[in-house]
């Protein structure tokens, strides 16, 4: 489960390929072993636990395929993001933030505590962006990349082109921003910074890493915005429509009936960020009534 990416750098493969609700971990060995992100499966915590002394747990955000493995690791440093780091160990808080309450609330719930088995702790410390972990031979700093969620981070070794970029995944299943704090300008934004960089590396939570053709990669990911935009447009043409009537056509995952509430929650906050930007755009009206018609 654990694959050498780099000297001294270790791409933790989660259980299921890395898929939700499970990622992939990263961890960097130097003077001290760093582990990013804990969502990986109790096999494979079991195994880094097994091979390595980790001192250092960093979250790269607060969604719970990245930190379910957090309590796997008490009496370590964890690190967190620092503006929510004070309802990390409030699940109930967590649920109202990422799935609004009602029935999508209690259903993530349910993954967190009964099919995950994640015990909440409290963080140690909290980090922000441009700060610096440097294991000698390994020097990695802290990139706020939000969008994603509001507390998303990315992390950057400049002198080896290297980035850990968790959820600006890369996949074909991205980009992913199903919750009301999400926004698209800055997910964008996020992305084109991390294309700025130039990296020769990228290590996501839920693919295998990227060595070749990192900037067509890049770019490609951050087209779904626009192509997803031209998705809801055309559906506005058959009349006005509030999110969560779209969201039952699963425009963007192709899913319909599939009996969970929180991942039909998730797909109308995402058709509903889409509108509200074709809404600035021009392309498109929201009505008093909450449905939005094409302009």
């Amino acid at each position: 489960m654990l694959e050498e990416i780099a000297q001294g750098l270790y791409l933790v493969r989660g259980a299921n390929r890395g898929r939700f609700p499970w990622s992939h971990s990263v961890l960097a060995v130097g003077d001290r072993a760093i582990l990013f992100d804990t969502g990986c499966g109790q096999d494979a915590v079991r195994e880094v636990q097994s091979r390595f002394h980790v001192e250092v747990v960093i979250n790269s955000h607060t969604h719970v395929d990245h930190f379910s493995g957090n309590h796997l690791f008490t009496g370590r440093e964890l690190l967190v993001p620092r503006m929510f780091a004070s309802i990390l160990p409030d699940l109930e808080k967590l649920s109202i933030r990422f799935a609004g309450g009602g029935e999508p609330a209690r259903e993530w719930l349910r993954l967190v505590r009964d099919f995950l088995g994640h015990h909440p702790v409290s963080p140690t410390g909290t980090f922000g962006e441009g700060e610096v972990f440097d294991l000698g031979g390994l020097c990695f700093q802290a990139l706020h990349t939000p969008g994603h969620t509001l507390d998303h981070f990315c992390f950057w070794e400049e002198e080896k082109g290297i980035l850990l970029s968790f959820d600006i995944d890369l996949t074909r299943f991205g980009p992913w921003y199903g919750h009301v704090e999400c926004d698209l300008d800055q997910f964008r934004a996020s992305i084109r910074r991390i294309l700025s960089l130039n990296p020769r590396l990228v290590i996501s939570s839920h693919r295998r890493p990227v060595r070749e053709n990192v900037g067509e990669e890049i770019a490609a990911f951050e087209a779904v915005f626009e192509r997803r935009d031209r998705l809801v447009l055309e559906l506005l043409e058959r009349g006005p429509a509030t999110p969560e009537a779209l969201a039952e056509l699963s425009p963007i995952y192709g899913v319909r009936d599939s009996g969970f509430a929180l991942a039909r929650y998730f797909e109308a906050r995402m058709i509903e960020k889409h509108l509200e930007g074709l809404e600035k755009r021009g392309l498109a009206r929201r009505r008093e009534d909450g449905s939005y018609q094409r302009t």
